[in-house]
């Protein structure tokens, strides 16, 4: 990086701007001040990234890269790789499931993340491709997938298990469902959000327009979590893709999964 970061975007993506959530960490000294960003849309969250800044983004960075291989082969007129009886599962799995996927999932923290290649996330994977190409503009330049860089690739269910914060007892924060269940959602949030208020005190500061609209979304707090993964990436306090895997990674993106505590976090954060 050319420049210090000092502010960090944490964008939960959907594929429509109503469903996108934006939350911004201004970094000063050892505080972080987390305040909620005004618009969703493309032309916001460009707007919003300099060479100071870094993004914290839910949606997968790429496609795996058997994936891309096969469809490279069939636009020729090849066979498709599935169809060979010889290959094995994993090899087919290799298909859905970029490296990073597989890893997070042997984490065995109780999540798996959707495959952007067989569903319906795909359409957010479009969209993130669209925002890098804009977004290295700002940059000066394309950033890696990796998290080396101003970009880091989150997984907010994963973090939050990683943190112990995410509760296992069956509780969702979010998911919709009649009243009764929206109801008790809106209190998994409010759970988690005093949790990660406390657990970070006192070095981070989080507005009370960012705790009302994570009361009442679900999208506002996935992006807090996504712009605290960010931080602890730049803090070098997130799981990296081992040696063998870091070319793919590249590539395809690499999931940044938190491995330190949040006061460990404040305590690099005052030592950068």
């Amino acid at each position: 990086m050319t420049r210090p970061v000092t502010r960090i975007v944490g964008i939960d993506l959907a594929s429509v701007p109503a469903r996108t959530g934006v939350v911004t960490l201004s970094l000063s000294g050892p505080r972080v001040q987390a305040t909620l960003a005004e618009g969703a849309d493309d032309v916001s969250l460009v707007a919003a990234v300099d060479e100071a800044t870094v993004v914290g983004l839910d949606a997968p960075l790429g496609w795996p890269d058997d994936f891309v291989a096969a469809l490279g082969a069939h636009a020729a007129f090849h066979a498709w790789p599935a169809v060979d009886p010889s290959i094995t599962r994993p090899e087919r799995e290799r298909l859905r499931l970029r490296t990073t996927d597989r890893f997070v999932r042997d984490l065995e923290l109780g999540v798996t993340p959707l495959s952007v290649s067989s569903d319906l996330i795909g359409v957010v994977a479009m969209r993130a491709a669209s925002l890098q190409s804009a977004w290295a503009s700002a940059w000066g330049q394309r950033e890696p997938r990796d998290g080396r860089g101003r970009l880091v690739e989150t997984y907010p269910a994963a973090a939050l298990r990683a943190w112990g914060v995410l509760a296992s007892r069956g509780v969702r924060y979010k998911g919709g469902g009649g009243p009764d269940a929206l109801a008790q959602q809106r209190q998994e949030r409010q759970r988690i959000t005093e949790e990660i208020e406390s657990g970070c005190a006192p070095w981070l500061v989080v507005e009370a327009a960012v705790r009302e609209a994570a009361d009442r979304s679900d999208h506002a707090l996935d992006a807090l979590v996504c712009a605290l993964v960010a931080l602890a990436t730049v803090l070098g306090a997130t799981k990296v893709p081992p040696r063998a895997d870091r070319e793919v990674a590249r590539r395809e993106g690499w999931i940044h999964v938190p491995k330190t505590s949040f006061s460990r976090l404040g305590e690099l954060l005052a030592t950068r």
